[in-house]
């Protein structure tokens, strides 16, 4: 069996699958509604920019200390 990889490595793992889907899973969203509702590309670009906002807000959150407060 291989060797469970060092914890650093997994959060930098986990950083990456919650920020990918933190993306892609409005954008997703929103090509489906466009495709059911017709409407191409409003709903599509509603959710690009809810998916960057999200990430933004994600990225600021794992980016801040974990240590608590003095």
């Amino acid at each position: 069996m291989a060797a469970a990889p060092d914890p650093q490595q997994r959060r930098l793992v986990s950083v990456a699958a919650s920020a990918s889907s933190t993306l892609t899973g409005p954008v997703l969203v929103g090509v489906l509604i466009d495709w059911l509702a017709g409407t191409f590309p409003w709903v599509s670009v509603a959710g690009v920019l809810i998916g960057m906002a999200g990430l933004f807000v994600l990225l600021v959150r794992f980016a801040q200390s974990k240590e608590p407060p003095k």
